[in-house]
């Protein structure tokens, strides 16, 4: 399996951010880590070891993004405000720094951006809100309702970044459009504590026609990586 580490200069942060990547070939797979994780989670977590038949082949090639949860969502001492703007710069670093490298590597236009966890919401996210640069998400137990990192905040701008918030209230137009240009494959398990958001979202997305399809696993796939590390195989 090819694996190669990526430390390259983010403009939008001011700082260098790490990435790996495993594959030579496929639809391009965006990897975000859960919360607090960093880019060889998914590595560390034999996530990779899981995928090994369709990377091997040359199905799916994945790049694994750090990310910066310490300093913004999971930063529960800095204002709303403050997470909002650094998390927006995380965003430009994955639309302007990141991506283009991505593409460079592989031409294929299928991206897939996937998680577990807040992982997921991050997959989620930011498909939503840049769905020109999506076609698929994947998203293993994840908790797409953020009013809690938020201060329970449904006010500008915190309302953007909170899709179980802002869904309801999209009406005609080229990002509906958009939106339903995409297609999400959402999974998690019937005891976990993020099947309420993920049953809310795929109903918003069926209100909204974006095509999505929810699988609850049964009561043995708790919120943990054993579940994700059978399910991510199935779901890619």
């Amino acid at each position: 399996m090819q694996r190669l580490y990526w430390n390259d200069w983010s403009h939008a942060l001011q700082r260098p951010m790490e990435v790996l990547t495993y594959g030579h070939a496929g639809a391009p797979v965006l990897v975000f880590p859960t919360s607090r994780g960093r880019f060889h989670q998914w590595e560390d977590f034999q996530m990779i070891e899981a995928l090994r038949h369709p990377i091997e082949n040359g199905w799916l090639q994945l790049f694994c993004v750090d990310g910066i949860d310490n300093e913004t969502w999971y930063d529960f001492d800095k204002p709303v405000s403050e997470v909002l703007e650094l998390h927006q710069r995380y965003e430009q670093y994955l639309l302007e720094d990141f991506l283009p490298r991505l593409r460079a590597t592989n031409a294929s236009d299928f991206l897939i951006a996937t998680g577990t966890s807040f992982g997921a919401f991050h997959a989620a996210s930011f498909a939503l809100r840049h769905p020109s640069q999506v076609r698929r998400v994947v998203a293993m137990s994840g908790d797409f309702d953020v009013s809690k990192n938020l201060d329970d905040s449904y006010e500008p701008p915190a309302y953007f970044f909170n899709p179980i918030a802002y869904l309801g209230n999209v009406g005609p137009g080229t990002y509906l459009d958009q939106l339903r240009g995409l297609d999400f494959r959402l999974a998690v398990g019937a005891h976990d504590f993020c099947l309420p958001p993920s049953r809310e979202l795929a109903y918003l997305l069926g209100r909204l026609g974006v095509p999505n399809r929810l699988d609850v696993w049964d009561a043995r796939f708790i919120h943990d990586w054993p579940t994700w590390r059978v399910m991510a195989p199935q779901l890619l």
